[in-house]
């Protein structure tokens, strides 16, 4: 197999070439090779996993590398930090369909801010940057390794992409024992995020001159009674990705908790198009009505490694009458102290577009392995 980095644009690469200017810049080469490595975090997350699907026509099964990040910070001075995480998959696609491709997730410059009146853990990212809801429902859903979260399986908005964000929390940090369990903001009373993006997700090409607004907003109401529980409401309006930009705009909500031993996300959307284009209206290019609601659990009922995770989610398109996506996915998973996995799982997916359609039921093993 062949490493392919697969940076396909000209913004990619000069930001890329400004990200590692301003890395070597801040290390001074009197010291740079002793220091270097004891200066620079690195950390990584690979899903390696023995899939057996069966479908109506055929029997597949095989070993696969699902998915995998390895990721480089470096701190220029006390609020900057810099960050590079490569995304490692296998292309599905044309002529290098099987090979180990490299790309970009994230490649950004975050600078932190002192907190200005309730407003905690302040901020600011720019490059290929994390989106707001995606970066949150996934504090929640740690089983990125059974599958993408539902809006970013199905197009409708992306976990990464080329743009600004400005984030913080919602009042001071929870105390400690309060906090226990708590993946996501730790701020007393939430937190929220909001960005302005190229639209089209980190592995896409820009297609128009549009951009793509999204926004979160977190609140928690009981912080001393109930703290993990959470109330969002998030959104994204702007352009499909596609050079007749068809309209697109998306509003939803959720409720979640979190703790050390229940872990649930029940979420709902509406959305007129999506992000990648592919929901419109052929000729016309008007985006379809869609409607969406996905809930995950994980369980822990015995205070053991032993956890238990289902998910469910439905996308229904409503000018064609027809459900556009439906999956289920049921597993267990042995879970080690820094959160790496072994995981089994049984899921089942459902996909129709116009006169297109797919349907599998999938066994699967996944190690998740975390360093």
């Amino acid at each position: 197999m062949f490493i392919i980095y697969s940076l396909r644009s000209t913004n990619r690469m000069i930001l890329t070439s400004v990200c590692l200017v301003l890395l070597f810049l801040s290390i001074n080469p009197k010291s740079f090779a002793q220091n270097a490595l004891n200066d620079v975090g690195f950390n990584g997350q690979f899903f390696i996993s023995y899939e057996y699907d069966r479908t109506q026509e055929t029997n597949i099964n095989e070993f696969s590398i699902k998915r995998g990040y390895i990721t480089f910070r470096k701190h220029l001075k006390d609020r900057l930090e810099v960050r590079f995480t490569q995304d490692v998959t296998i292309d599905q696609q044309g002529d290098g369909a099987g090979d180990i491709e490299l790309r970009l997730k994230y490649a950004l410059a975050n600078y932190s801010f002192n907190d200005i009146g309730p407003f905690t853990s302040i901020n600011v990212e720019a490059g290929v940057v994390h989106r707001p809801w995606i970066a949150f429902e996934q504090d929640i859903n740690d089983y990125r390794a059974q599958n993408s979260m539902m809006l970013d399986q199905t197009d409708i908005i992306s976990s990464a992409d080329f743009g600004l964000q400005f984030s913080a929390g919602i009042g001071e940090k929870l105390e400690r024992e309060s906090a226990r369990g708590l993946n996501s903001n730790p701020a007393r009373y939430g937190s929220f995020a909001i960005g302005i993006y190229n639209g089209g997700g980190y592995a896409s090409l820009e297609q128009n001159s549009n951009k793509v607004v999204e926004g979160r907003l977190t609140l928690r109401p009981f912080p001393d009674q109930l703290a993990g529980l959470q109330l969002s409401l998030f959104g994204a309006h702007g352009k499909g990705n596609l050079s007749e930009s068809p309209d697109f705009s998306m509003a939803g909500s959720a409720l979640s908790f979190e703790s050390s031993r229940l872990n649930v996300m029940l979420q709902g959307a509406h959305s007129f198009g999506d992000s990648a284009g592919n929901y419109i209206v052929p000729n016309t290019n008007d985006p379809y009505n869609l409607r969406g609601w996905s809930i995950f659990t994980e369980a822990d009922p015995f205070r053991s490694p032993i956890h238990f995770t289902f998910r469910y989610d439905n996308l229904y398109n409503q000018d064609l009458n027809q459900v556009a996506h439906r999956q289920w996915i049921g597993g267990i998973a042995y879970v080690m102290e820094n959160r790496s996995k072994l995981i089994f799982d049984v899921s089942r997916q459902e996909n129709e577009f116009l006169n297109e359609s797919s349907e599998f039921t999938r066994f699967e093993i996944v190690a998740e392995i975390r360093f």
